[in-house]
């Protein structure tokens, strides 16, 4: 693949389905919520041809906690629109699932930089060691899109820079910065600021906010996805947030 590193614009050739990564240094920031959601949207959009057949989409999890695989234990058959899978860190995994014909797209949920190298060289591979470590290089080795999500509090900018810049561009792998947990009540200036830092930078932004909303802090506990959620004004604005997304990353990329 090429890219132009400072937009993240890419021409992506690849075999196999496509591999969505939902990466970001600092915990706390979205991943979970963003590939289990992502997934249930496309899985909508993409549904399996029949009730015996499986899921064209995967939402995959590597991080040895296996947070989205608890997620989506709790949500009942006929709300998951989606196959699901975690790896738990076992290497080999995600590649053999992007070579099944029967998948055409894979979101992949993956770990905080729990085990980064601190000493290492700026142009050194800063995963570190270890399990997690091993299996976001798995993960890096064949995604075609990378989702870094950030929210409006500048904490989580440094760790977004520090992902895209030492970890992506050195892999030429084609990102997209989206804002999340964005607080719509308490006005705009948060969200200039955050997209500012953005667009300093020549990232590629979605340009759409996703936003900070009850429903998404209680789905998991719920056992429920976006495209579940009980009918409500908050429910509407929250797919409306997620169709958006998804349809953004499809058209760039």
């Amino acid at each position: 693949m090429t890219m132009l590193a400072e937009t993240g614009t890419v021409v992506a050739q690849s075999r196999g389905a496509r591999v969505y990564a939902v990466i970001a240094r600092k915990g706390g920031v979205g991943k979970t919520t963003f590939t289990v959601n992502l997934a249930a949207v496309a899985g909508q959009n993409n549904p399996a041809r029949d009730p015996d057949s499986p899921a064209p989409v995967v939402a995959a999890g590597i991080d040895p906690q296996g947070s989205l695989e608890e997620w989506a234990d709790r949500v009942p058959e006929n709300g998951l629109s989606f196959d699901y899978v975690s790896t738990r860190g076992r290497a080999g995994e995600l590649a053999k699932l992007k070579e099944d014909p029967a998948v055409s797209r894979i979101y992949v949920d993956s770990p905080g930089f729990m085990d980064t190298d601190a000493d290492n060289d700026f142009a050194a591979d800063p995963l570190g060691k270890g399990n997690a470590a091993d299996a976001l290089r798995d993960l890096l080795d064949i995604a075609d899109v990378a989702i870094v999500p950030i929210t409006t509090d500048f904490m989580s900018w440094s760790p977004a820079e520090f992902t895209i810049e030492r970890v992506l561009k050195p892999r030429n792998i084609p990102f997209i910065v989206v804002i999340n947990m964005w607080e719509s009540r308490d006005g705009n200036a948060d969200l200039k600021d955050a997209i500012a830092w953005v667009d300093e930078r020549g990232y590629r932004r979605a340009p759409e906010a996703i936003r900070k909303l009850t429903l998404h802090s209680r789905a998991a506990k719920h056992g429920q996805v976006v495209t579940s959620y009980k009918e409500s004004g908050a429910a509407l604005r929250a797919r409306e947030d997620f169709y958006k997304l998804s349809l953004a990353i499809e058209q760039v990329f």
